[in-house]
């Protein structure tokens, strides 16, 4: 496990849910905070279109996924990361909630989410540098390894394929 506080966006949730893979964020962060925004994103709205990673990520809330909601100070304090038209709602209290909280880690996908926590010095990670680092601690051998960053990319996460190389070669493929 990872040392420190994750805060996950909401696609790092779904994908890895939809591929059956949701506790590799268990895994390596152990508990993981999600802001309410993302669980209404993640798990509201989903229910309401029958998606049903929405009923594999609602299982694990309380479990080893805990919802909080941006404190109202922090969110004043932070309240120029809502000016950022290219993030949305969850990206914005997901950002916040990681000031709130001293989070290690911002596990978000999204360059612009990613690119905002940066320049508030919250160190981020994608999906795939999750899936990386279960890896290097051992949850799974390399090739589950490609196998998962193969599923999530025929599932509909898109990454380049620059970063697919890099991510072969992190996985010395």
């Amino acid at each position: 496990m990872s040392d420190g506080t994750a805060v996950s966006n909401s696609t790092p949730l779904i994908y890895l849910a939809k591929l059956g893979k949701l506790d590799i964020l268990r895994d390596v962060y152990g508990r993981v905070i999600i802001p309410k925004a993302v669980y209404n994103e993640v798990v509201r709205e989903g229910k309401e279109r029958g998606l049903p990673d929405a009923y594999v990520v609602e299982r694990a809330i309380d479990d080893w996924i805990l919802v909080l909601e941006v404190d109202p100070e922090v969110d004043r304090r932070y309240g120029f990361v809502d000016s950022n038209l290219g993030l949305g709602r969850g990206e914005k209290e997901a950002i916040k909630l990681c000031k709130q909280v001293d989070a290690s880690f911002f596990i978000a996908d999204d360059l612009e989410a990613r690119r905002t926590a940066r320049v508030l010095n919250i160190k981020t990670v994608g999906t795939c540098g999750t899936v990386i680092q279960g890896y290097r601690m051992g949850f799974y051998p390399r090739i589950d390894a490609i196998q998962i960053i193969d599923g999530l990319v025929g599932r509909g996460l898109r990454i380049s394929t620059g970063v697919y190389r890099r991510i072969l070669e992190e996985l010395k493929i």
